[in-house]
């Protein structure tokens, strides 16, 4: 692919007359390259893939390889930044205008701007991310110009409401109800991968996210009793996994992961569940090393940097971290050479600094595989009669191809892009506007169906309690 700084480029020198108005893709990161693969396999429709850094919208394009692609290297923020042309925007808007249908896989801020746009050009819209206050004000314009815009399309949030309610709704339907929901998912390194580092964890795109989140409290029911967690209490709460397919064939631990009531209302368990949990799943270990990590400051947003200061082993010392009782951090930071040959600290808070040392020291090498682990637990129960109760499994375990594509890229890449064909496979005139969950059975049939024929699938169970 050839592209200029600024513009666009073909993927190859002839592309075949598009028969079909073409598809939209906004962001190039990782998890970009399954969605447009899929979404480019039928030639009679073009593919645009934007993204504001150069050659990266390109890249993916060539290692796609189809001629029906096309590369655009522009920004797609009404505000842009310092380095982008001002018409990068109104370049932008006019894709997204003659697009069929729109997939953000930008940073979650970015995508009220985008769907503002696609209300008004009636373009249907997916996004992997949750749904924001500012998409949600959104909601009653898409409704009265019947256009979708259809969030959590994902892996978490996404393949779980989908996986969740496909059960959930059967139980249902055979006059069932849903006594206690159990749900943990993660993504991680390959079990040869993880013992090759202290945090048995690698990272496949910016820590950023993994650090805030240790910083969110969690709620959940358990036999009927809330439970609430707050941010100082939540490493220390990790407890090991024991139960269902996956906490027998790993050792791992988890973590409540955010408020799971909300959950309940939207599976329609909210009045008959006495256990709902969501969780977060990682190697035994992980939140104790994190959690001296925490004390050390080095997860601290709001911390400088210390003046002068330019190495790792400068910012060591003046931490005091090999005198503090947290030893476990300190030799992890040893073994990733935090001592010796760590490149001078960046960044202008100490997370910004251990996010970029953890990005250098923990990226995962071109042959490297990670996992990703889902899975529900449901206990059900039919006609109120308690020797009719079952316990139901439900597990998605996947592993990524060392040197090609990581199974966390596939399975939010390739969900998105599902969700994508469905929404402009329909009418315009039957098309339901509005902002959207996967939770109708329309759409998780469909999508669910699909999937598997990509090799993304589920794994049940069932057995009497």
């Amino acid at each position: 692919v050839q592209i200029s700084s600024r513009g666009f480029a073909s993927a190859a020198s002839r592309v075949p007359q598009a028969k079909l108005p073409p598809l939209l893709v906004l962001g190039a990161g990782l998890c970009a390259q399954p969605a447009v693969e899929l979404l480019s396999r039928d030639e009679s429709r073009s593919v645009t893939v934007v993204s504001s850094v150069p050659g990266e919208a390109a890249a993916v394009c060539a290692a796609v390889g189809r001629p029906n692609l096309r590369a655009a290297t522009l920004s797609a923020s009404p505000t842009g930044c310092p380095s982008a042309d001002p018409s990068d925007w109104t370049r932008v808007v006019a894709l997204i205008e003659e697009a069929d249908g729109c997939l953000s896989l930008l940073p979650p801020p970015m995508h009220a701007s985008v769907a503002s746009a696609c209300v008004q050009h009636r373009t249907p819209l997916v996004t992997a991310s949750y749904v924001s206050d500012e998409l949600r004000a959104l909601d009653a314009d898409a409704r009265s110009h019947r256009v979708p815009i259809l969030c959590e399309m994902g892996l978490d949030p996404g393949l779980d409401h989908m996986s969740a309610k496909a059960i959930i709704d059967r139980v249902h339907a055979d006059g069932g109800r849903v006594i206690s929901f159990r749900s943990v998912c993660g993504g991680i390194p390959a079990p040869e991968v993880a013992f090759t580092t202290p945090l048995l964890y690698k990272f496949s795109w910016s820590p950023a996210g993994v650090l805030a989140a240790i910083d969110n409290g969690a709620q959940y029911l358990e036999n009927g009793k809330l439970y609430t967690v707050s941010a100082e209490e939540l490493l220390d709460s990790a407890a090991p996994l024991l139960t269902g397919c996956v906490g027998k064939a790993f050792r791992l631990e988890v973590l409540p992961n955010r408020d799971a009531l909300p959950h309940g209302e939207l599976y329609g368990i909210a009045g008959e569940a006495q256990t709902l949990f969501r969780g977060t799943l990682r190697y035994q270990g992980w939140s104790d090393l994190m959690r001296q990590f925490k004390l050390l400051g080095l997860t601290d947003a709001n911390t400088l940097v210390p003046a002068g200061v330019k190495t790792w082993d400068e910012l060591l010392r003046n931490l005091r971290v090999a005198a503090s009782p947290h030893q476990k951090a300190y030799f992890a930071l040893q073994q990733l050479g935090a001592l010796n040959d760590a490149p001078p600290v960046q960044g202008t808070s100490l997370r910004d600094a251990f996010c970029q040392f953890l990005q250098q020291k923990l990226a995962y090498a071109g042959n490297e595989r990670d996992a990703v682990l889902l899975e529900h637990e449901l206990v059900v129960e039919f006609n109120h009669d308690e020797d009719s109760r079952q316990l139901i499994t439900s597990s998605l375990v996947g592993f990524g191809q060392g040197g090609g594509e990581s199974f966390m890229a596939r399975s939010v890449g390739t969900t998105a892009a599902v969700g994508l064909q469905y929404l402009v496979s329909q009418p315009h005139a039957s098309r339901r506007g509005g902002v959207l969950l996967p939770m109708q059975p329309e759409i998780y049939k469909h999508v669910l169906s699909r999937l598997e024929e990509e090799g993304i699938s589920f794994t049940e169970s069932s057995y009497s309690l």
